[in-house]
């Protein structure tokens, strides 16, 4: 991928799949994200490092959320970059204490990817960060990733809304082994009653639209009994 100057936030999370899932979502949007586990951890790196937004889980190892943000405030003062919770806490008292103490924003969990990103977007357009568009082409195929459009041959390819989120995250891991349930879990959400049948469609409807066939250098794979791969036979 080519180096961009892209914004770049700060996501403190020790749920893998949570954390995997979000993360898939930031980049798409045409934003970079560092993860963290622990909140020491996360803490130091934002003292150190230029980071445009800070996404916070409250409960976290060695330091929670609430402490990262404290140390912030106290270390950086009016250099801390903003601060959005993403916490499964959902008191009112919660959500009142972490404004009063400088979050500007506060989510609970789970939240979908539009809400999200739209709140990432509106924290970062008051800060005056500008966001770069992100595009990368792979021969015939070309992807916006911040505007979530397709183009195959120089030509807009119009897909629905949950056919983009399924190529956007395709095209975010190709050459990785992505299976069913994680595929299930990270496009559709967290609704457990979706058939994985339902992959084999959209699949198939993507092969068809963005021609994702070996005459165009790629392929998608279906590898049995676990999920899909995408490969780009030009690397």
């Amino acid at each position: 991928m080519p180096h961009t100057s892209a914004p770049r936030i700060a996501y403190l999370e020790d749920e893998p799949e949570t954390a995997e899932a979000i993360c898939g979502w930031i980049k798409e949007a045409g934003l970079e994200v560092d993860l963290f586990n622990r909140g020491a951890d996360c803490a130091r790196a934002v003292e150190r490092g230029q980071y445009a937004a800070c996404l916070l889980d409250w409960l976290v190892p060695d330091m929670s959320g609430p402490e990262v943000l404290a140390r912030l405030r106290l270390q950086l003062k009016e250099a801390c970059p903003p601060v959005i919770f993403l916490t499964a806490r959902d008191g009112e008292d919660d959500v009142v204490q972490m404004l009063s103490a400088g979050a500007v924003d506060y989510l609970v969990k789970p939240v979908s990817r539009p809400i999200l990103l739209a709140r990432l977007n509106v924290v970062l357009h008051r800060s005056g960060v500008k966001q770069e568009t992100r595009r990368r082409a792979w021969g015939a195929l070309e992807v916006d990733f911040a505007n979530r459009q397709f183009f195959v041959e120089g030509r807009r390819v119009e897909l629905t809304e949950l056919e983009t989120d399924f190529a956007l995250y395709l095209l975010q891991n190709v050459g990785r082994l992505l299976t069913r349930s994680h595929l299930l879990l990270t496009v559709w959400g967290h609704n457990t009653d979706v058939e994985s049948r339902k992959v084999d469609v959209q699949a198939s409807a993507l092969r068809r639209k963005l021609k994702l066939s070996p005459e165009s250098g790629w392929r998608l794979v279906s590898v049995y009994g676990q999920g899909y791969r995408l490969e780009w036979l030009h690397d």
